[in-house]
């Protein structure tokens, strides 16, 4: 990695404390005194886990996950609870923790490190200062929802090796409906477009239970149409964790026949499925 790009990216991404439009929210809010946007970040970055995961995409295990807490989303089934919403959860981020990290997850057979959440695009000021004071940094990935800006997501050009895109949602009121955001679809779509010649681009989907044709269906066609040889990563894995329990079409789980006819109509239009 080119520490000058590193370096200039992180001094650029600075600004977006004072008035910030990481992500499509557009608070445009004052994080350096401590006000609170739609993700409720201020200035401050913690992660509340960092682990060496096996379960990834093969071309990136093993890689050493850092989450950081707090999100610019707010989907009803969130996996990580408390910890994704609540950016105040975990241990300050600064260039020492991360550099120890680091050497840890060396030890332990890491070849790269994967920022993860909650939503990683949102702590992008304080990610790049932390990273700019490391020597000798692995390869990065950067796995994200995709809700964020094309200006955020041009801080990581030159910087992101990896980039894992969680497409969640097919259509823009599911996205409304379980993840309170507006405008999901042409944003997400407008962002892969953005980034798929800056590196390689993973694009992952968990199945939601009763979410086949509203969701699934027009999002692989979109990417058939759209970005046909992105490697694609479908999940089937779907827990009803969080709120789901309080919705009765996410409270619940894939079958093996429901996993089966995504993977079959993923091929049928020609996708990549890693």
């Amino acid at each position: 990695m080119n520490q000058l790009v590193l370096t200039h990216h992180s001094e650029h991404a600075q600004r977006h404390l004072k008035c910030c439009h990481l992500c499509e929210h557009h608070c445009g809010n004052d994080r350096s005194n401590g006000v609170r946007g739609k993700c409720h970040a201020t200035d401050e970055v913690r992660v509340f886990r960092h682990r060496v995961e096996w379960g990834e995409e093969p071309e990136l295990v093993p890689s050493h996950l850092f989450y950081t807490s707090g999100c610019d989303l707010r989907c009803k089934f969130c996996i990580a609870e408390e910890n994704a919403f609540n950016p105040r959860i975990g241990t300050p981020l600064t260039s020492e923790f991360l550099q120890t990290a680091i050497a840890w997850g060396r030890t332990q057979g890491a070849k790269n490190l994967q920022w993860v959440g909650g939503e990683p695009t949102i702590h992008l000021p304080g990610i790049l200062k932390a990273m700019r004071e490391i020597v000798d940094l692995p390869d990065i990935v950067w796995k994200s929802d995709f809700y964020a800006t094309t200006d955020a997501l041009d801080l990581l050009n030159g910087i992101a090796k990896y980039y894992v895109a969680d497409f969640k949602f097919g259509n823009n009121r599911c996205a409304s409906e379980i993840a309170g955001v507006p405008r999901y679809v042409e944003t997400v779509t407008r962002n892969l477009k953005h980034v798929q010649a800056r590196g390689t681009l993973i694009v992952r989907h968990l199945l939601l239970p009763s979410h086949f044709d509203c969701c699934f269906l027009p999002l692989v066609d979109w990417i058939s149409e759209n970005l046909p040889d992105v490697r694609f990563s479908l999940r089937d894995g779907y827990l009803p964790k969080w709120q789901a329990k309080h919705h009765p079409l996410l409270h619940g789980f894939i079958t093996k026949k429901e996993a089966a006819a995504a993977k079959d109509l993923a091929r049928s239009r020609g996708l990549r499925l890693v």
